[in-house]
């Protein structure tokens, strides 16, 4: 938990004057009993009149605008890192249903981070804060009453350890309960054709079945475990503030503290415990969550620093993707594709085209280093990519696919996952086009969008899938049936985007559409096992087979093949 305190450093001074401003009304009181006590009830006017300007003074000036400015400083820095890290970490492409629920997982916990920074800490400081004041005063009125809050905190803690190892079991079981479930529900909605192909729905429902009630005995033994925890803190501090009070009133009889020394200790007891209480609960919060938040530490850990722009070879970012006499395919007497002598550049749109089933996505696996070829070299400038790190290749190459992942949260979280351009994202997806429907919506990029993105149409699942990769600025973009199985009106923003990205970028497309190929410079188009390159009129022209598909569209649509 410490660990998290190096993050948001530009706003801490922020979290501290909030967390003082915020102690100030538990020192009022003390100073107003004091005074009236020692018979200064003008000071105690005067006292109470300036705390209370400059309480106003700090709500007014200051407070709104710099409010939980550490939380949310923080929160974004970690968030970064963390997607950062993810990037350099996976290729977006190998994701799995598992991987991803473990990142809606850790997404979660990152929205949760407000209370570390805004409430946690903050209470941490104003309970040491309150200690040391009653430390004071039970010195200068020869009272014991500080000792109470030690013994309290012992006797939590001593109750800690034996409900803390059954609730990391639990919050274990819980996790899995919930990876187990959430797998299974996307394996089988993945390969829902198939169970009833096969009549086996019914038997693949009673394992689902299975799965929910473990996840929900799961549950209910952690929220079960979790009252406990609650019960135990909140007797132990309501009897300290007891036996505080009851230990005060009997100095007071016997004339040991006078009222107001009794009055002020009791209720720098009271507002400690009160701070102990909140303390209590949080840490208590912060073990729900421990397995989230281990996954990100864990995430940034194990991360390495990567450059915005790669630099691959003789210190130059990367200009373009060379194919030397490539095949590719999967056993290498019958090559998919054989004899490719081809190459990417910037500011050039290309197309990839052909039946299903002829190569498209094992050559797009190969692009991306993901499939050595079963001969001749793809070249990174004059590096193999099968040679590139994952964090190159990261760093490189954007694919994008038709069912990318949308996280559940808002449209702008989803944007910002791999942000490289600051302040000025939102400036960048104008110019390309995109986005300009969140107009249209209430809550603007504040949208929720659902896990999945359940919440938007298909269109704007895809216009979002695309911005998102578009913001983390790759060199390279592979784009995988962008513009299928949606409307026509998103189809041709999306198709008008990728015509500028490819004016600075490397840009290849895979489309069933092949009316959308008239907007690439260079087709490379798949047949008998070759690949051919020309303009999309010269194929039509020259090539019978690509224009027998491009005037019968449903001669794209074969199933059961793969690609």
């Amino acid at each position: 938990m410490l660990g998290l305190l190096k993050y948001g450093r530009d706003q801490r001074w922020a979290g501290v004057i909030e967390t003082v401003f915020d102690w100030l009304p538990t020192l009022l009181p003390i100073m107003i009993a004091l005074n009236f006590a020692a018979k200064r009830p003008g000071n105690a006017l005067v006292i109470t009149v300036i705390l209370v300007l400059i309480w106003l003074g700090y709500v007014i000036g200051y407070e709104r605008h710099h409010r939980h400015a550490w939380a949310m400083s923080a929160k974004r820095e970690l968030r970064d890192h963390y997607f950062e890290a993810l990037y350099q970490r996976n290729n977006a492409g190998d994701a799995t249903a598992a991987d991803n629920a473990v990142i809606q997982r850790d997404l979660g916990g990152l929205n949760n981070l407000d209370m570390f920074y805004s409430t946690l800490f903050p209470t941490l400081i104003q309970a040491g804060l309150t200690f040391l004041l009653l430390i004071g005063l039970s010195v200068w009125y020869g009272s014991w009453l500080a000792f109470l809050p030690l013994a309290c905190v012992f006797l939590i803690g001593f109750a800690m350890m034996f409900l803390g190892k059954k609730m990391s079991a639990q919050n274990k079981a819980h996790l899995a309960g919930f990876l187990r479930m959430g797998g299974r529900f996307m394996n089988d909605l993945s390969g829902m054709n198939t169970l009833v192909m096969y009549n086996a729905a019914d038997r693949y429902a009673k394992k689902f079945a299975d799965d929910s009630e473990y996840f929900r005995q799961a549950t209910m033994n952690l929220l079960r475990t979790q009252l406990q925890v609650l019960f135990v803190i909140n007797g132990f501090v309501y009897l300290t503030v007891f036996a505080g009070g009851f230990v005060t009133a009997l100095q007071l009889a016997a004339g040991q503290l006078p009222a107001a020394g009794a009055f002020a200790t009791w209720f720098a007891l009271a507002m400690m415990m009160v701070n102990a209480r909140q303390l209590g609960y949080f840490f208590h919060v912060v073990k729900s969550n421990g397995p989230a938040l281990a996954g990100i530490l864990a995430t940034i850990a194990k991360s390495k620093t990567t450059p915005a722009t790669v630099k691959i070879t003789d210190n130059r970012p990367l200009k373009q993707l060379v194919l030397q006499d490539v095949a590719i395919g999967y056993e290498a007497d019958a090559p998919l594709v054989s004899d490719i002598n081809a190459t990417l550049v910037p500011g050039k749109l290309y197309g990839l085209a052909g039946e299903n089933g002829t190569g498209k996505s094992t050559l797009t696996q190969a692009l991306l280093g993901q499939l050595t070829p079963l001969s001749g070299t793809i070249m990174a400038d004059n590096t193999p990519v099968t040679a590139l790190s994952n964090a190159q290749r990261a760093a490189v190459f954007g694919y994008v696919a038709a069912n990318d992942y949308i996280f559940s949260g808002t449209i702008k979280e989803n944007l910002l996952l791999g942000n490289q351009f600051g302040d000025q994202w939102q400036q960048h997806l104008d110019e390309l086009g995109l986005m300009h429907f969140v107009t249209d919506l209430q809550d603007g990029y504040a949208t929720e969008v659902g896990e999945g993105g359940r919440l938007l149409s298909p269109g704007q699942r895809q216009q979002l899938a695309f911005a998102r990769m578009l913001l983390a600025d790759k060199t390279v973009y592979l784009l995988d049936e962008m513009t299928s199985s949606i409307d026509a009106a998103n189809a041709a923003i999306i198709l008008a985007a990728i015509k500028r990205l490819s004016r600075q970028k490397i840009v290849l497309f895979i489309s069933h559409d092949l009316s959308a190929m008239a907007e690439a410079d260079v087709v490379w188009f798949i047949h008998d096992h070759q690949l051919i390159s020309a303009d999309h009129a010269q194929l039509y022209r020259d090539q019978p087979a690509y224009r027998h598909l491009v005037d019968n569209p449903e001669a794209m649509l074969k199933e059961g093949q793969p690609s």
